[in-house]
């Protein structure tokens, strides 16, 4: 099967669908599918298996219910805290993604055309005070590494377009986007034509 549009984001879909599922409240194979989607992802159920035995290498303890409805669930009803083995630079340390409510009505909500296919992820830069704001938008999305000055550095699935800027926007002069510059680029557009809109005011 060819690749898909946006087929890097699949298997963070899958981990978000997963958080906070247990026994008594699984995700069923067709949920999955409908879920991706809205993605405008296509994905074979072999593909999917796949995805859900990478993410048990990674951690997580996920089992499948039988019956109806039949599905998957995590044993312990939350995405693990991430190990890292350490590396030499020690100006950065890094921080599990947590699930939140809130992630479904950011990231998750964001429309389809805003989502980007691309070979490499965005990556930002918030002071401290903005953290709050960040996990709840990106939820377990996004890995969160804090530096020695205190800023977090966050890499999330490339996204671009009107709805993240406005978002974005009202997070002023605390977060800013390092990569890829093209996005940063239409970002500064972006706020350009908002102050075209102002000019002479």
């Amino acid at each position: 099967m060819a690749k898909s549009h946006n087929q890097k984001a699949k298997i963070l879909i899958l981990e978000h669908l997963l958080a906070g599922t247990s026994r008594d409240r699984v995700v069923t194979m067709q949920e999955i599918l409908d879920k991706l989607a809205e993605y405008e992802i296509t994905a074979e159920r072999k593909s999917i298996y796949d995805d859900l035995e990478a993410l048990r290498e990674f951690g997580l303890d996920i089992e499948f219910k039988r019956g109806r409805p039949g599905g998957y669930y995590l044993k312990n009803g939350n995405v693990p805290s991430v190990q890292k083995k350490p590396t030499a630079d020690k100006a950065q340390k890094v921080v599990p993604a947590k699930a939140s409510a809130g992630a479904e009505n950011g990231f998750m909500s964001l429309r389809k055309s805003e989502l980007q296919e691309a070979d490499k992820p965005m990556k930002l830069v918030c002071r401290k005070s903005k953290e709050k704001e960040m996990r709840a938008f990106f939820g377990t999305m996004a890995e969160y590494k804090i530096k020695e000055d205190g800023e977090i550095q966050i890499t999330v699935p490339q996204i671009s377009g009107p709805q993240f800027f406005g978002w974005l926007t009202a997070m002023g002069k605390d977060v800013h986007i390092l990569k890829p510059k093209k996005t940063a680029a239409a970002y500064r557009d972006y706020l350009k034509t908002l102050a075209k809109e102002y000019k002479g005011v």
